[in-house]
């Protein structure tokens, strides 16, 4: 009960927008009772964040490397955004929560099993920190109110650079969708970046499998 609740204040006001007292209201309780059957603030926001984890896929073995990661992070970008914050202490701590294992336990696995040996667990924290940064970047662009749009409309508007040449014109179309369609830009971009870090890493895999 105390953790599906804090479950709820994290999916509407974000993972640092409520507090013990605040929880324990909505519970009809008192901040001494969560401490005494969850433990401290820290304990009750891990118990969050293995909830929010635990809701991420762990697409069978049998795939391919490359299409377990699609299959692992285009979809945990809308469940782990859902969850404002919960990206960003993934990042500080890492996942550092029992339901995060089963999925580096395989995703790891699968890289090593590719050829990527001894650098099998940095292949994955590659993939993992980086899909994680860009959705904590939006949570925090969110949280600061300044939609992504803004940024683009704003960039719009200066006066080019003095020499500009076609560096300048091609952003321009680009920038004009972001400012019309930010949450397809967002979209875009993150699997702009999955797609560009499986394509670099395949390099360093069939590199190494030639050394």
């Amino acid at each position: 009960m105390v953790v599906d609740t804090a479950l709820r204040l994290t999916r509407d006001h974000g993972l640092d927008g409520w507090t013990v007292r605040q929880l324990a209201h909505a519970l009809g309780t008192w901040p001494n009772t969560i401490a005494h059957h969850v433990g401290d603030r820290d304990a009750v926001l891990d118990a969050v964040v293995q909830r929010v984890v635990a809701l991420m896929p762990n697409p069978p073995a049998d795939l391919g490397w490359q299409e377990w990661f699609r299959a692992l992070l285009l979809p945990s970008r809308d469940i782990i955004a859902g969850y404002t914050g919960v990206a960003r202490r993934l990042v500080r701590d890492g996942a550092t929560v029992p339901a995060a294992l089963p999925i580096m336990d395989r995703g790891i696995g699968l890289l090593a099993d590719a050829g990527f040996g001894p650098r099998a667990p940095l292949a994955y924290a590659v993939l993992l920190n980086t899909s994680m940064l860009l959705i904590a970047l939006d949570d925090d662009r969110k949280l600061a109110g300044r939609g992504r749009g803004e940024a683009a409309a704003d960039l719009m508007a200066m006066a080019p650079p003095a020499g500009a040449g076609a560096g300048w014109e091609a952003m321009r179309p680009w920038l004009r969708e972001w400012a019309d369609d930010p949450d397809a830009s967002r979209e875009r971009l993150y699997r702009y970046t999955i797609e560009s870090l499986l394509t670099g890493l395949e390099a360093d895999r069939a590199a190494g499998a030639g050394r």
